[in-house]
């Protein structure tokens, strides 16, 4: 009798766009959770490691945990894309990047559900990009891993671009969305 209740109700409602057959898009696209999120610590040399900790989360958010530990335990203080290129080959780790301000390399990231790390604040630091649509992006600072920043993306863009514009990823397996 319930059923037939509900099928009466339900006839003659019209479900915009299809709205209840669609698939519910993750938010970020890179849903990393909080225990797998690295802090940025200080390095031997007495300067952060925001580029080795950003890495280290991507790894672990593509299930490259051997990989993550390996980078936490060799590398750290500052990097610029050379560094980081040595250090990732060294360890046998496949990874894509860009120097040149290339959207297009934002878009793959995000698109593909592995994030990346990108430049700030002309250059000094380094966060993860967890999203990337029309409208917005979603920054994971790890001075602060709590919590995702959203910006337009507009500014991000432009902020990211004056910061030299360099973005690297590893080239690995994301976790799998949300059901």
């Amino acid at each position: 009798m319930r059923w037939l209740l509900l099928v009466i109700l339900l006839v003659g409602c019209e479900v915009p766009n299809n709205k209840l057959h669609r698939t519910p898009k993750e938010w970020p696209t890179v849903n990393l959770p909080l225990s797998l999120r690295q802090r940025n610590w200080i390095g031997n040399q007495r300067e952060g490691s925001c580029t080795y900790a950003s890495m280290i989360s991507l790894l672990r958010w593509q299930g490259q945990y051997r990989l993550a530990d390996w980078v936490k335990k060799n590398c750290g203080n500052g990097a610029d894309p050379n560094d980081m290129a040595a250090k990732l080959n060294q360890a046998g780790i496949r990874y894509a990047y860009t120097t040149e301000g290339d959207v297009a390399f934002l878009e793959w990231a995000c698109n593909t559900r592995r994030g990346c790390a990108i430049t700030v604040l002309g250059g000094k630091h380094m966060v993860v990009l967890v999203h990337l649509d029309s409208n917005w992006a979603g920054l994971l600072d790890n001075n602060h891993v709590e919590n995702i920043i959203w910006v337009p993306r507009a500014t991000l863009i432009a902020e990211w671009r004056a910061s030299h514009g360099w973005s690297v990823t590893p080239v690995g397996s994301p976790y799998p969305p949300m059901p």
